[in-house]
């Protein structure tokens, strides 16, 4: 039996949804890329809320400790 091997044109996938796409281009939709965009923004502002938090719960940490009655 011969066996016949199918060429597969180079191709990426969409960073988004997997969609085959043409080598050199990134999202196969402006949907997509919006998509992405929007996606980096929410994680972006998700880690400034986290670092507020954390920043102003050290700072009432320190505080608490530096007006604790010592014994």
């Amino acid at each position: 039996m011969s066996q016949q091997k199918t060429q597969i044109p180079p191709h990426t996938h969409c960073k988004v949804c997997g969609k085959a796409i043409p080598v050199g281009k990134t999202y196969c939709s402006n949907e997509c890329r919006e998509s992405e965009i929007k996606s980096q923004q929410r994680a972006k502002r998700l880690s400034r809320i986290y670092t507020i938090f954390f920043v102003a719960l050290l700072i009432i940490i320190v505080i608490m400790t530096a007006f604790t009655p010592k014994r």
